[in-house]
């Protein structure tokens, strides 16, 4: 191998390395700026929340569930405190079309720093 060769492999390889691991391998449900309008489940069972988009007359909901008490805490004190919410869930996409939208279980909750 030739220097030029040499120097070409030794920048791109950490290139290469860094895109490979940066991009998701699988897709989720990510929506922000929801509001809590929903929660309902028992202690120990699965939790099911229902959030609405940010519109003023919202035509459907996004449905969410979760048996991690932290969240389910959280999520209750959002929809107490009328916070937005960011949601990621582990469906492969967001629902496009019915009144209720199945985003999986939670894997992830952000509350938004905006009402």
């Amino acid at each position: 191998m030739n220097t030029k060769m040499k120097k070409l492999v030794t920048i791109l390889t950490p290139l290469v390395l860094i895109f490979a691991f940066a991009s998701p391998a699988h897709a989720v449900c990510d929506r922000d700026r929801l509001h809590v309008v929903r929660s309902e489940g028992g202690p120990g069972g699965v939790h099911i929340f229902d959030f609405a988009p940010p519109d003023v007359l919202p035509t459907f909901y996004y449905r969410f569930t979760t048996t991690n008490n932290k969240i389910i805490f959280d999520l209750n004190s959002a929809w107490v405190g009328h916070f937005t919410v960011r949601v990621q869930g582990d469906a492969a996409s967001c629902g496009a079309t019915g009144t209720i939208r199945s985003g999986g279980n939670i894997t992830y909750l952000f509350r938004d720093s905006f009402f």
